[in-house]
């Protein structure tokens, strides 16, 4: 079993930095969904903001990228730490990266990798033997 502690801290770092671009693109859709609901809501009668299938989506997409960026990021940190990492998590969230080009095909292709080797699970460090 050959040691994977350089590709370990190096998914980690990709992790943390496209999760933490997912938390400005979160941000974004937020401040769009703000905008649509400003505008349903006109200059003459003010309706509920929260009116309307095009903020319900809106908002939705925000909580999913939201909720996929801290995964990410705490995959990232599990990674960076040498702790325990979840490897269902971990896959999920490469399978789900994949079309997210071209950042996210690289960490989800890389992922997959590095979680299909032998001992990708081990002590940062520590190898067979000696």
């Amino acid at each position: 079993m050959r040691d994977l502690s350089g590709h370990r801290t190096a998914l980690g770092f990709l992790y943390l930095g496209v999760n933490a671009l997912s938390l400005l693109g979160a941000a974004g859709l937020a401040f769009a969904t703000w905008m649509v609901s400003q505008l349903a809501t006109g200059r003459h009668r003010h309706p509920p903001v929260w009116e309307g299938l095009p903020v319900y989506v809106l908002a939705g997409c925000t909580l999913f990228v939201l909720v996929m960026a801290l995964l990410g990021l705490a995959v990232g940190v599990g990674l960076l730490r040498g702790g325990r990492v979840s490897k269902a998590l971990a896959l999920v969230l490469s399978v789900l990266m994949l079309p997210t080009f071209p950042l996210g095909t690289v960490l989800g292709v890389y992922s997959l990798w590095f979680f299909s080797q032998e001992g990708w699970d081990a002590e940062p460090g520590m190898q067979d033997g000696f």
